[in-house]
């Protein structure tokens, strides 16, 4: 089966070979939801669009580019970007077999269309960030489809992989390694939210949620008004009617704004996911009982990058940041990071002062230089991932008040 492949490519996994060991020998022994497989094949095809990224961002880019991107050696993002490609590759490979044993059919007809992602080494390196934390979230939701204990360990073990590309794009983007304590999960529809402007070809049977693009084009820090552009927000709904909600990992519920004077939370540093939903109640931050219904458009991802490590600072000494330090904004120059990358068609509406106006704009890929977007979705019991959110929550607020 696939996790016996991915080990056996890995030449390492022996533990999980056995682990998976039942589901080869005896895959009709085995009770295999609906929901399961739907889990396998969705990720399966996030970790083709993936690998796909990242062979044609190892394709383009050359040593010299990744030194004019402010990089102190062209070796420090050469040898992760060739190690992520390389899991990211085996992790395909895996899941694929994982999918045909179970007696599935992997969805192998999709065009990855990721070259507006390429534009440029600060592009590629912020959209990859960018992709990685989408990753981890949709992995995090993934695992509450899979109805089979052994499987959604094996396939918890991608996922711990997956956080430490996201550590590490964190870092090659020039802000925090870990800058939450928590991640958010997010069920395919959020992902694909997130992603499906860049997947094309191929039915997944799953449906997206109305994208939600940042117009904003300066550095996103706290207090600063978003403004937005969706196919949803065509007036059909009266803006007084509708919200923005702030999601982050610790938080046990979003924070709701009007959607009107959206803007960014104070004290998040690192991703936040920003939803429009239709009614001013808090999105809980679980799957089970987040209120999916009420989501208007999104999420879509930014980043609040209001610190760097002294890793990202050697790693990439010519980046240019913003750095906040008392309520003063210093700014050095030389490379600029995008901040906003968008991996979604850009579609209609503005919202501006309480104003909603729609527009038809083109359905490619947009990357504007400046913010982040991204999605996805849901594990077993014993204790469900939803109850374990909630406890995590109920933690996360006592230490807050303590």
């Amino acid at each position: 089966m696939a996790f016996t492949l991915l080990y056996s490519l890995c030449g390492a996994g022996f533990a999980l070979l056995q682990l998976l060991a039942p589901v080869t020998a005896r895959p009709i022994a085995r009770s295999t939801s609906s929901s399961t497989l739907v889990a396998l094949q969705f990720a399966n095809v996030l970790e083709q669009l993936e690998s796909t990224f990242y062979a044609q961002a190892l394709q383009k880019f050359n040593q010299s580019d990744f030194t004019a991107a402010g990089f102190a050696s062209a070796q420090v993002p050469l040898q992760q970007f060739q190690a992520i490609f390389q899991d990211e590759s085996t992790h395909t490979t895996t899941l694929q077999s994982a999918i045909n044993a179970l007696g599935g059919q992997t969805i192998s007809n999709c065009t990855f269309n990721v070259t507006s992602l390429l534009t440029d080494v600060p592009t590629m390196v912020a959209a990859a960030r960018l992709v990685e934390n989408v990753g981890v979230s949709a992995y995090l939701g993934a695992l509450t489809l899979i109805n089979d204990t052994v499987l959604s360990t094996a396939v918890a073990t991608i996922m711990t992989v997956e956080a430490r590309h996201q550590t590490i794009l964190n870092l090659l983007a020039g802000a925090t390694a870990i800058p939450q304590a928590f991640d958010v999960a997010l069920n395919p529809s959020e992902i694909l939210a997130l992603t499906g402007g860049l997947i094309s070809g191929c039915n997944l049977g799953i449906p997206a949620n109305v994208p939600l693009k940042v117009n904003n084009s300066g550095p996103i820090q706290a207090g600063t008004n978003l403004d937005f552009t969706s196919a949803a927000l065509d007036g059909t709904i009266p803006v007084e009617n509708l919200s923005c909600q702030f999601l982050a990992g610790g938080l046990p519920v979003a924070i709701s704004q009007p959607l009107s004077n959206c803007s960014v939370p104070a004290n998040v540093t690192g991703s936040m996911l920003v939803f429009v939903t239709n009614s001013s109640q808090p999105l809980a931050n679980n799957i089970r009982d987040a209120a999916t219904g009420t989501i208007v458009a999104g999420p879509t991802m930014i980043f609040i990058d209001n610190q760097q490590d002294a890793l990202a600072i050697a790693a990439r000494p010519g980046l240019n940041s913003t750095v906040t330090t008392n309520g003063t904004s210093s700014a050095t120059t030389s490379f600029a990071a995008p901040t906003t990358v968008t991996l979604t068609p850009a579609t209609s509406s503005t919202v501006a002062s309480g104003t909603v106006t729609s527009s038809v704009t083109s359905t490619s890929q947009t990357m504007a230089p400046t913010t982040v977007t991204n999605n996805w979705t849901a594990v077993t019991r014993t204790i469900s991932p939803s109850e374990v959110s909630s406890i995590l929550a109920s933690a996360v607020t006592s230490m807050g008040s303590g």
